[in-house]
């Protein structure tokens, strides 16, 4: 697989489905947010749960990252609630599109197409119709970076399914950038520069071509 392929794979896994090595480490995670849920107040969050429920549009440029430090470029429309466009620059053939049901990746070069459903991607959290740090997911760290926060995420439901984190600066209020480590601490970093919010995206941007059956299936 080429490396940019293997590059969408690692940011678009399934964290539902993955396993991680370790669970006892995680399972003392959650115990740990158990005890000290009381050190992050709701209004500590709130400020940014408010921005990206007001968020209804983006568009701007990305720089993928993976853990080895190889980096891939191109621009990003999001449309909340469901949708999100990542065209990526050459020497990647590669397209993804989130038409609300569907994360679609497409090879221009080889002309493959493959369909994963967008609720089983860690895209699917920035893409909901209402956005929460609470109730399936649970935050395990809140780290300041100088004019900006780091808030991390796990999944209730599978806490050994790695993590989600998404940096935001903090005057004025907007999203930097996230990543997503797996549970053999594999990471997958998007920093997002030149962003316009709330702007108007033409719905053509993600429309697709429904899967078959058999795509389906996979």
């Amino acid at each position: 697989m080429k490396y940019i392929e293997t590059v969408i794979l690692n940011l678009f896994q399934d964290l539902n489905g993955m396993r991680s090595r370790n669970k006892f480490g995680m399972t003392l995670v959650l115990i740990i947010i158990g005890i000290s849920k009381g050190a992050w107040a709701i209004p500590e969050t709130q400020k940014y749960e408010n921005y990206l429920n007001e968020l209804k549009t983006l568009s701007g440029e990305f720089t993928q990252t993976n853990s080895k430090g190889q980096s891939v470029t191109g621009t990003i429309q999001i449309s909340r609630p469901g949708k999100m466009r990542l065209d990526y620059n050459p020497p990647s053939s590669l397209l993804i599109v989130a038409d609300g049901k569907w994360l679609v990746t497409y090879d221009k070069e080889a002309d493959e197409t493959s369909y994963v459903s967008l609720d089983n991607t860690p895209a699917a959290f920035i893409l909901r119709p209402y956005i929460q740090f609470s109730g399936d997911v649970a935050i395990t760290s809140i780290i300041p970076k100088g004019n900006a926060t780091e808030i991390s995420l796990i999944r209730k439901e599978d806490p050994d399914a790695g993590y989600i984190s998404l940096v935001f600066a903090n005057n004025p209020i907007s999203l930097k950038e996230w990543s997503v480590v797996d549970p053999q601490g594999i990471k997958t970093r998007v920093v997002l520069s030149k962003i316009d919010s709330n702007v108007d995206l033409h719905p053509g941007l993600f429309m697709i071509n429904s899967p078959n059956l058999i795509q389906q299936i996979f």
